[in-house]
């Protein structure tokens, strides 16, 4: 559960940034704030958590705008100034760290006591994950995109997809995947890995699937599978 915190605060920042939220965006959220809270007894909570999410999403709009970014590398790429314009978005990462510990310790209120305990991992982990992305101010981005990185996970994003789909085909529903084993779960995450890297590989550079290895790595050592290979 801890793991799923970080993702939802990073998927946030990636994808929330990048439309206007509606109406039916805020009554689904809504709905799956009511359900959480409900869940954990505490319904109270849902108008105070929503607004934390609301805040969150402003944070992020308010340093980042996708279309802005993506007329800016455009333009940065024919000059090799790529490294640039990721140092200049790096060094608002304190900035993005402080809205994600705000999201996440805002949802403390509706979460169970067990994953409470927890927000500090989650916290420390998506700080860790910023940082290997902005490693000396961004430079593995920007290797990442002068080096065809977008254009080769769209390319190869079906077959990405297929090593998902084939990862969970045994596991029906969270129950199950609950109900897995430490040495299970992280030989699910080893195999995906494994395959997602193999297909990035198949790119006209090798770049992409370089940084995809690094990057399973490193989210790898920050989950208990770390301490089980120890």
């Amino acid at each position: 559960m801890i793991w799923k915190t970080v993702l939802l605060a990073l998927f946030a920042v990636g994808v929330l940034a990048e439309y206007k939220v509606t109406e039916e965006h805020r009554q689904q959220m809504k709905a799956g704030l009511t359900s959480l809270c409900r869940g954990n007894g505490a319904e109270d909570k849902v108008d105070e958590v929503e607004a934390k999410v609301t805040n969150f999403i402003d944070c992020v709009k308010a340093l980042i705008n996708v279309e802005t970014i993506k007329k800016e590398v455009e333009e940065a790429k024919p000059n090799g100034a790529l490294d640039e314009v990721f140092k200049k978005y790096c060094e608002k990462s304190p900035q993005l760290k402080t809205c994600i510990h705000t999201l996440t310790n805002g949802l403390s209120p509706c979460m169970g006591s067990g994953i409470r305990e927890h927000i500090g991992m989650a916290n420390n982990g998506s700080d860790q994950l910023i940082d290997f992305v902005c490693h000396k101010d961004g430079d593995r981005i920007a290797l990442f995109i002068a080096e065809g990185g977008p254009e080769c996970i769209q390319e190869k994003v079906n077959e990405v997809r297929e090593c998902f789909m084939k990862v969970k085909e045994n596991i029906q529903n969270v129950e199950e995947f609950k109900k897995m084993t430490l040495l299970e779960k992280c030989n699910k995450y080893d195999e995906f890995s494994a395959c997602a890297v193999k297909a990035l590989e198949g790119c006209s550079t090798p770049t992409p699937g370089n940084m995809a290895e690094s990057l399973f790595r490193f989210v790898r050592k920050g989950t208990p599978c770390a301490k089980k290979d120890a």
